[in-house]
């Protein structure tokens, strides 16, 4: 077991966190996804992300996506990008969302 703990700062690795209600059809949203986050991926600053879907019945609607940037300014270049603005558009088109970004503060893991 190993624990370390950050200073939060601008400067290091960042969490975006964004939560979606879904207005379309599962599949067509996640297609979507894809596409906006084959586009990410590309971006310099770009680590990973996993997309995940609400395992209880009654919100089968629901979404969290969990990226990891290597800093704020990799993430708010991404963002501002042209190309991104399209892809955001399409998403948007087929939920609501609400999105943050994270600094770490305590991390554990077991090794």
């Amino acid at each position: 077991m190993s624990a370390q703990k950050y200073d939060a700062t601008d400067s290091g690795v960042v969490t975006f966190v964004n939560r979606f209600t879904v207005h379309s059809s599962a599949e067509e949203f996640e297609k979507i996804f894809v596409e906006i986050s084959e586009f990410m991926a590309q971006q310099p600053g770009f680590i990973q992300y996993t997309l995940s879907r609400s395992i209880d019945e009654d919100k089968q609607d629901s979404y969290i996506n969990i990226a990891l940037w290597t800093d704020v300014a990799s993430w708010e270049k991404a963002v501002a990008h042209p190309g991104f603005q399209d892809h955001a558009k399409e998403i948007r088109a087929r939920s609501t969302n609400v999105g943050e970004l994270y600094a770490p503060r305590q991390s554990f893991s077991v090794k």
